[in-house]
C-alpha cells in the first residue's frame, strides 16, 4: 500500500470520528421504544390447539415451564400461576367487573402454588362409589348418636330455624352430620389455592370454579377477612355447612344476631342449611323417599342421576310400582340406586329433590334422608 493512499485512509477515518461525535454532549439516553421486544410477554401468549383435557404438569427447567407430551402449555411451572394467561385475563376482569385493585390480585395470586392433591381429590369424588359401599360412610352409629346429641346441644337453633324456614330439624342436623361430622371435619385445606388450582388446572370443570373464585374473592371482601386466612375442603367448600362460595353470599344468614355470617358457628351454620333448603322449594313436612317395589313399565322410568320430580304418584302405581304407606308430594320420581350386587327402588318426592340441590348426587340425598330418619327415631 503506497504512503499517500495510507495518509488519505487515516484523513477520512478521523473525518469519520469528528462527524460522529458532533453535538455529543451528553451520555445517549436508554429509549426503550427502539428496543426489539417480542411480540407478547409469556403471561400474554395465547394458546392454540390446547387439549381441553390436558393437566400441565409441574416443570422447573424452565421459568414458565415448556411444551412436553404431559405438558401442552408453555410458560407454566408449578402452579406459576400469576404467568398463566388466563390469571391474566381473570385479573383484568376483576378489575373492570368488581373494582379490584390489580396489584392486590398480583400480591395475592403471585404466593399462590398448585395443589396435585387437590386434583387427585376431585378426580376421585366419594360419590363415585356404590351405593353400597356410599352409605355405610355415613350411616355408621357414631354418626347417628353424634347427630342426636347435637340436636340437644343445639335445639333452640333448631327450632327456630323450624319455625322460620318450615325444614325439619333431623334434615337440617342430617346435612351438617354428612357434611362435617357435626364440625368435627371441616376441612384443612386453603380455600384460595384450592379454588385456583381447579379453576386453572382442572379444564374439565374450570368454568364453574372460576366463578367460584370470583365469588370467594367477592366473599372475602364483604366480609372483610384475608383471602388466605379460610380453611375448607378440597373443593373450596366452608364452615360446618360446607358452603361454597357463592352459597355463601346467597344464602348463609347471621342466626345467631351477633353481626357476622359465620359457618364455622353452629347457630348460622344451621340458620343457613334451613334457609338454603327453604330457598330451594322445600315444603314443610312433605315427604322425601320411601321403598319400593317395581314391577312391568316401571322399570323404564327409574332414574339413575337426579330429576326434577315429574310424574304423579297415581302414574307410578299404573306403572307397576308399589310402596309400603303413604307418600305425600305433589310430583314424584322412581330412583333406582345401584348397588354392588342388587339395585334399590325407591319413590322420591320434591323435598329429596331439593337435597340434591345441595349436592346433585342422588346418593348424597338419600345418605341424608336416611340418617336424618334414624336421628329422628332416637332423639
Amino acid at each position: 500500500m503506497s504512503k499517500g493512499f495510507s495518509i488519505l485512509i487515516s484523513v477520512f477515518a478521523a473525518s469519520i470520528l469528528v462527524l460522529g461525535l458532533t453535538g455529543c454532549d451528553r451520555i445517549p439516553v436508554y429509549d426503550p421504544s427502539k428496543v426489539n421486544w417480542p411480540d407478547r410477554m409469556p403471561w400474554q401468549r395465547t394458546q392454540q390447539n390446547v387439549p381441553n383435557t390436558s393437566i400441565p404438569e409441574s416443570n422447573t427447567g424452565y421459568p414458565y415451564g415448556q411444551r412436553t407430551a404431559t405438558s401442552p402449555y408453555p410458560y407454566r411451572g408449578r402452579g406459576d400461576y400469576i404467568n398463566y394467561p388466563e390469571m391474566r385475563r381473570f385479573i383484568g376482569e376483576m378489575s373492570r367487573k368488581h373494582n379490584f385493585q390489580t396489584t392486590y390480585l398480583e400480591r395475592i395470586f403471585s404466593t399462590v402454588k398448585r395443589n396435585d392433591a387437590v386434583l387427585g381429590k376431585v378426580r376421585a369424588p366419594a360419590e363415585g362409589k356404590a351405593w353400597r359401599a356410599y352409605r355405610p360412610i355415613f350411616l355408621t352409629e357414631e354418626r347417628i348418636k353424634g347427630g342426636v346429641d347435637f340436636w340437644h346441644r343445639h335445639r333452640a337453633a333448631l327450632d327456630a330455624a323450624a319455625r322460620k324456614y318450615g325444614v325439619e330439624p333431623e334434615y337440617i342436623v342430617a346435612i351438617i352430620g354428612v357434611e362435617t361430622f357435626y364440625g368435627r371435619t371441616l376441612g384443612n385445606y386453603n380455600v384460595l389455592q384450592s379454588l385456583t388450582t381447579l379453576a386453572f388446572d382442572y379444564p374439565k370443570r374450570s368454568n364453574f370454579y372460576r366463578k367460584e373464585l370470583e365469588q370467594f374473592l367477592l366473599l372475602t371482601r364483604e366480609e372483610r377477612v384475608d383471602p388466605n386466612s379460610l380453611r375448607g375442603s378440597y373443593a373450596g367448600a366452608m364452615g360446618m355447612s360446607q358452603f361454597i362460595s357463592s352459597s355463601y353470599r346467597n344464602f348463609a344468614v347471621d342466626f345467631n344476631r351477633d353481626g357476622k355470617r359465620d359457618l364455622w358457628r353452629a347457630d348460622d351454620a344451621i340458620g343457613s342449611v334451613a334457609n338454603y333448603l327453604a330457598k330451594h322449594g322445600w315444603k314443610r313436612g312433605g315427604a322425601v323417599a320411601i321403598p319400593a317395589s317395581v314391577t312391568g313399565q316401571a322399570y323404564s322410568m327409574a332414574d339413575t342421576t337426579a330429576k326434577k320430580p315429574r310424574y304423579t304418584m297415581s302414574q307410578l302405581r299404573n306403572a307397576g310400582v308399589r310402596i309400603n304407606g303413604n307418600f305425600w308430594s305433589r310430583k314424584v320420581n322412581l330412583l333406582k340406586l345401584v348397588g354392588t350386587r342388587d339395585s334399590e327402588y325407591w319413590v322420591t318426592g320434591e323435598n329429596f329433590y331439593v337435597i340434591t340441590r345441595y349436592n346433585h348426587s342422588p346418593k348424597y340425598a338419600m345418605a341424608v334422608h336416611q340418617l336424618a330418619r334414624e336421628i329422628r327415631r332416637r332423639y
